[in-house]
């Protein structure tokens, strides 16, 4: 007697039932992971921008720059990020280097004023960091004015 080895078409049928119950149990781990990595990107350029301003800051004080100067009175120092432009994607280019922010409609963050003007060295201002890809996504830092 000639007998043909193989699965039948039951144990087909239950081991792809059984994949279908493992991938909709596993699916829901990985549906928003990108929901949460462009929180993380987001969280990271507020960081690497708050801590480049506060280097920038601590540089212009260094340079001469005297707190409570009128911005129009004050002279430019080299090597210094002007910051008087506010919350501005040029302003934030400048002091990160690496990113793409929203200049001439392109960019994946937008960096814009939240709260505060500036009028005098010294004067901060909120900014409020605007992940392009998820306009949800977003997050905050301060701003202190050098020229």
């Amino acid at each position: 007697m000639n007998r043909e080895s193989g699965f039948t078409l039951i144990e087909l049928v239950m081991v792809i039932v059984i994949l279908g119950i493992l991938a909709a149990t596993a699916l829901p781990k990985f549906i928003d992971t990108t929901g949460e990595a462009r929180t993380a990107a987001v969280a990271g350029i507020v960081g690497g921008l708050g801590s480049s301003n506060a280097v920038n800051f601590a540089g212009s004080l260094a340079k001469g720059q005297v707190v409570g100067v009128t911005i129009g009175s004050a002279t430019a120092t080299t090597g210094i990020t002007d910051t008087t432009g506010g919350c501005s994607n040029a302003v934030a280019g400048n002091l990160v280097d690496g990113v793409s922010f929203n200049t001439a409609g392109g960019g994946t963050y937008d960096v814009t004023t939240s709260s505060g003007s500036i009028t005098v060295i010294g004067d901060t201002v909120t900014c409020l960091v605007t992940s392009n890809d998820d306009g949800t996504k977003t997050g905050t830092f301060v701003l202190t004015a050098t020229k």
